[in-house]
């Protein structure tokens, strides 16, 4: 570079402040520097140690970026850096940080510049947003659906529980008993089960649940031959038969429990609680 240079004998460096420029050359003799100077003229910092390959600054302005300095004020424009200065660490921090405050960051002056001078690179932050956004709505959609399994995995043992032991008086229930959230109303929701009149007549919503916990737990059960669980013989070999009949034309019903008893399987050995056989001796 200076051989091109032989009359002058120095180097244009164009686009940054001179004070940039002078840090960086202490940083490649001594690899030291000021951290008020790194913070006042890191992303000048950034673009040089990228146009000119000093990784060990360029390391250096990233996570000072990552776990300092970045904020509402620069992100848009360390964004518009990281995609420019091949950091691709540091633009997706900068993606998260702008869904977190879209609305502000999508007003500020830096996206306005950002509009005007990289078009593209406002679309990909918009795609990149979008995105993340959805990753993340899917990501709470399947925690929340693995919780609704989870608690029906919980209420099928605890109407285990319920038949096995009957109901105790109040004050003898043990802790393994009570420690399972189920338990509550489940009780009451059985007796009603038993006694109501418009169950046959099908005109009662507490029973249709009611109903609907029992056959699950048929499904679940590993030997209905000796289970408490009232209906729970009778509507396993329900199944069996019209299992029989629908073996040609697969029945949507039948497919729809088949997958809701899997997932509740596969949720329980996910959260690594001990298994609990729904069958009882």
């Amino acid at each position: 570079m200076f051989k091109k240079s032989r009359r002058t004998h120095h180097i244009s460096i164009n686009g940054v402040p001179s004070e940039a420029v002078r840090i960086f050359t202490r940083f490649l003799y001594s690899s030291c520097y000021e951290e008020a100077e790194m913070e006042e003229h890191i992303l000048s910092l950034l673009v040089l140690s990228h146009a000119f390959t000093v990784p060990q600054l360029k390391q250096e302005c990233e996570y000072q970026l990552e776990h300092k300095l970045l904020n509402m004020e620069n992100v848009v424009d360390v964004f518009q850096l990281a995609v420019l200065c091949d950091a691709p660490r540091l633009s997706i921090i900068c993606q998260r940080f702008v869904l977190g405050c879209f609305k502000a960051a999508s007003s500020s002056a830096g996206w306005k510049a950002m509009r005007a001078s990289h078009p593209h690179i406002e679309k990909k932050l918009l795609e990149s947003l979008k995105f993340e956004d959805h990753r993340q709505k899917e990501m709470m959609r399947k925690v929340n659906e693995r919780k609704v399994y989870l608690e029906l995995y919980e209420a099928m043992e605890a109407l285990v529980r319920i038949c096995r032991d009957g109901r105790r008086p109040s004050g003898e229930h043990d802790q393994e008993h009570c420690k399972y959230e189920a338990n509550k109303g489940l009780e009451s929701l059985l007796q009603h089960f038993c006694g109501c009149k418009l169950r046959v007549a099908g005109g009662c919503s507490h029973c249709k649940r009611m109903k609907q916990l029992l056959e699950l737990h048929s499904r679940i059960c590993a030997d209905s031959d000796v289970c408490r669980v009232p209906l729970c013989k009778k509507l396993k070999q329900r199944m069996m038969k019209e299992n029989k009949k629908k073996k040609k034309n697969k029945d949507k019903d039948e497919m729809k429990w088949k997958i809701l008893v899997r997932k509740i399987m596969r949720t329980k050995s996910i959260t690594g609680a001990p298994y609990f056989t729904l069958a009882l001796s």
